[in-house]
């Protein structure tokens, strides 16, 4: 069997093969079946971002191939007894991943599963590329030229690199939380009411995605009380959102219900990064400090309860639109967050933290016009830009990587603060003269 799957993992150009399937199928569905042409001239600019992430994936040949034999022994545990899920080593997810691992890639054999699971990173990332140019549209970015920059942006970057490798789910978990903001900015531009199908969708949405990333906790606290005011906790429309939670979860993780058990077995998942503390160190601390365990476990609460107060700020700030929430939030975890391995997760971060920069585009330019006064956007996304790309050099600058990407993070932060603050006096200067006008 180990002769196999190493035969199978030699062979790049089966993956290959699979993907030029995979995206002639995807055409010819999208044209015959929903009379989208995404070779026509017009979608023709989303082609290079779909195969530079195409691209970037196929750089890791050698794929990483034991967190592969995990998923799928988490996948045989809850067919086979549920009640020991835990009691496997690094199962750090909730019930209802494992049974989606179950009931997908865990039925085949375990070298078909392993295509299946690259496969489906691929087909999952390319769909991230499209739901990312609806949202593009949605927040007005009227130009191609302009939303073909974004996209350029999204779809490039050795962290798109990192997950591919290590084959896990970030780019569905990505997927997801993406299909959740374009749909609620496309309900907020139509002015659709939000009745209960919508939230059993979103809502069970956000639950599958908290399965495989249980740390995006905070992001369903600012998504459930986002419009909620303190006197209306206990309204009846808003009591019926936590049942739909609540139920959501009790439904996709009914093995808590059996087993009781394994929710204190879940929550010591919290401790994980102790045992990898290389993995899990913050990148602004990577190779300046060597963490001890005691000192891992301090760090974990501690910036726990910073994640907690910055979740309650965002929620507190109403004038902020979700997307833009969800983007701070993530910016902050990547300073904040290691309870997930960090390069894992920076693609999903770093791809709403580009949300940011969007409404700060001076679209209305052209020519010289358009970089100068698109300059500190410019630097700003040109930053963000080398923050995906400078991990590459670790092996080359060592020490020099976690000063070249505080360096990096300070001055994309220097202009998002800049851009931001430019922005808003415009807007109070906008709305004085109305005020003046009615007084």
């Amino acid at each position: 069997m180990k002769d196999l799957i190493k035969y199978l993992f030699s062979g790049i150009y089966v993956i290959v093969i699979l993907l030029v399937i995979f995206l002639l199928v995807f055409f010819c569905i999208s044209f015959f079946c929903f009379n989208q042409n995404y070779l026509s001239k017009e979608n023709l600019y989303l082609l290079i971002p779909i195969l530079c992430f195409i691209g970037w994936g196929l750089i890791s040949r050698n794929y990483y191939k034991l967190d592969v034999f995990q998923f799928y022994r988490f996948g045989r545990q809850i067919l086979i007894n549920p009640a020991d899920l835990y009691k496997n080593g690094g199962f750090v997810y909730l019930p209802s991943f494992a049974i989606f691992l179950a009931f997908t890639f865990s039925l085949l054999p375990l070298g078909a599963s392993i295509f299946a699971f690259i496969l489906f990173n691929y087909i999952t990332g390319v769909f991230a590329v499209l739901e990312f140019n609806k949202i593009l549209i949605l927040m007005d970015v009227k130009k191609k030229e302009h939303r073909f920059i974004f996209l350029f942006l999204f779809s490039n970057g050795y962290y798109i690199t990192v997950i591919v490798f290590y084959n896990h789910f970030k780019f569905l978990v990505l997927l997801i939380l993406l299909i959740i903001i374009r749909r609620e900015i496309q309900y907020r531009r139509e002015g659709k009411e939000m009745d209960r199908k919508y939230y059993i969708l979103n809502f069970g949405l956000f639950i599958f995605v908290l399965g495989m990333s249980p740390y995006f906790v905070f992001l369903l606290f600012i998504y459930v009380f986002q419009e909620i005011q303190l006197e209306d906790l206990f309204k009846k429309e808003n009591v019926e959102k936590y049942f739909i939670v609540i139920l959501w979860f009790i439904i996709q993780n009914f093995t808590f219900i059996l087993y009781p058990w394994q929710i204190f077995q879940a929550l010591n998942g919290i401790n994980f990064p102790v045992t990898f503390i290389e993995d899990h160190t913050p990148f602004y601390l990577r190779y300046l400090i060597v963490l001890t365990a005691a000192q891992m476990r301090v760090l974990i609460y501690v910036f726990a309860i910073i994640l907690a107060i910055i979740t309650m700020v965002l929620i507190y700030i109403r004038k902020l639109n979700i997307e833009e929430k969800f983007s701070f939030f993530l910016l902050a975890y990547l300073f904040f967050g290691i309870t997930s391995h960090i390069l894992i997760i920076t693609h999903v971060c770093l791809s709403f933290v580009l949300l940011l920069f969007v409404p700060l585009l001076k679209q209305d330019l052209i020519g010289y016009e358009f970089f100068h006064k698109n300059k500190v956007f410019l630097i700003g996304i040109i930053s963000f830009l080398l923050i995906n790309h400078i991990y590459m050099l670790r092996n080359y600058i060592g020490a020099f990587l976690t000063i070249g990407l505080i360096t990096l993070y300070s001055i994309m932060l220097i202009c998002l603060y800049t851009l931001y603050i430019k922005k808003n006096t415009i807007t109070n200067e906008d709305q004085d003269p109305e005020r003046d006008y009615q007084n």
